[in-house]
């Protein structure tokens, strides 16, 4: 009888419309909910811009030019130069084949970038290009497909290849200065900080290179699993990020360039972490933004009380299509997140009660309906 007065409870209140949906008690959820109230106006909440797209295909690299301005290298061959605050499209570049990464420079006002090709070439654009214009200089040495490109001063930069070897250019003579090749050295990805270069492989190393000379200063322990990618925080911090499914594989590791034993594990994601970049809050506080093949961007916590930790603080579906999904970000909280068929989020961290969350500003995309998650578009 219990049970049949519950039954009768539960249809009148079906049928009078003030049933209400049972809530998942999902911490993230209930924190994106109070941003969408905190948008709304008048009962309508703010949608984010939407702007079409530079590239067509996958976008392999993204590096930051400043606040508001990136720089995009792609699977079809296409280098774009996007204002990611307004999603303009300022300048794009067509190389001879596909662009794993791409380089900015930036010297005596003399704005280039160096983009490097899955078919082992290294080319040289002037900023100032106009359609139809020849490339400043191409640089041809690699055997195989560049996968790491840093600048290093004003008239060298470095590269690594899927050919093992790491080469030092010049750019006035357009020759090779020095090459240095490890058996096995396959690079995945190159980060400078001004002092040091550091390089992973899919020998699952990770080492550190004085770009003086092209020599290795520390090689770090070698890992389980393929290093994917690297990036620094500072003089003495850097972090990898590894290949990997089902949890097995796919963490972040802090490494003190101080001390080469010294490192720190975290794992959250569930496929290989692809790319990774340092988010600046705030003057003081910075945070790590990580995307994987997990199709999932998280946020993870660097430093508490002035110790160094790798702490996840948040995670939120990406509704790209790719299994190389990029990342990178300038200040105030900006990150910027790419996919498949050239598509990009521009999101803005925020503290909202207490706790960070990412508020989607952009969307770059073709003409074609967006599909994904609406609780990452809110």
């Amino acid at each position: 009888m219990e049970k049949f007065g519950k039954l009768v409870h539960y249809v009148q209140h079906k049928i009078s419309g003030t049933y209400t949906q049972i809530s998942t008690l999902d911490p993230n959820e209930t924190v994106v909910n109070q941003l969408q109230r905190s948008r709304s106006t008048h009962g309508k909440i703010a949608k984010p811009m939407v702007g079409r797209a530079g590239h067509v295909d996958t976008v392999n690299n993204l590096t930051v030019i400043r606040a508001g301005m990136i720089l995009s290298g792609g699977k079809d061959g296409r280098a774009v130069l996007t204002n990611t605050d307004s999603g303009e499209i300022h300048n794009m570049w067509s190389n001879s084949c596909e662009i794993n990464k791409i380089c900015y420079r930036n010297f005596i006002a003399k704005h280039s970038l160096i983009a490097a090709g899955r078919n082992g070439t290294l080319t040289h654009w002037m900023f100032n290009h106009e359609p139809g214009d020849l490339p400043n200089v191409v640089f041809d040495g690699h055997k195989f497909g560049v996968t790491g490109v840093v600048s290093i001063n004003e008239n060298q930069f470095m590269s690594g290849s899927r050919d093992c070897s790491v080469k030092i250019w010049d750019l006035e003579s357009a020759k090779c200065v020095r090459t240095q090749t490890i058996n096995r050295n396959l690079v995945t990805h190159m980060a400078y900080n001004g002092n040091l270069v550091a390089q992973t492989s899919e020998d699952k190393s990770v080492r550190l290179w004085d770009p003086r000379n092209a020599s290795v200063v520390t090689e770090f322990p070698r890992k389980r699993h393929i290093q994917m990618f690297c990036e620094f925080d500072g003089a003495n911090r850097f972090f990898s990020c590894s290949n990997g499914f089902n949890n097995d594989g796919c963490e972040i590791t802090s490494y003190d360039v101080r001390n080469p034993r010294q490192s720190r594990e975290a794992r959250g994601h569930e496929g290989n972490v692809t790319s990774l970049s340092i988010v600046q809050m705030d003057q003081t506080k910075r945070l790590l933004a990580s995307v994987s093949a997990d199709r999932q961007i998280r946020l993870w916590k660097i430093e508490e009380d002035g110790q160094a930790v790798l702490k996840p603080i948040w995670n939120e579906d990406v509704p790209l299509e790719a299994d190389n999904l990029q990342v990178c970000s300038y200040p105030d909280g900006h990150i910027i997140v790419s996919g498949g068929k050239g598509r990009l989020i521009h999101y803005q961290a925020k503290l909202t009660a207490q706790r960070v969350i990412l508020d989607v500003q952009l969307i770059q995309q073709h003409s074609m309906a967006m599909s994904g998650s609406s609780h990452a578009l809110h």
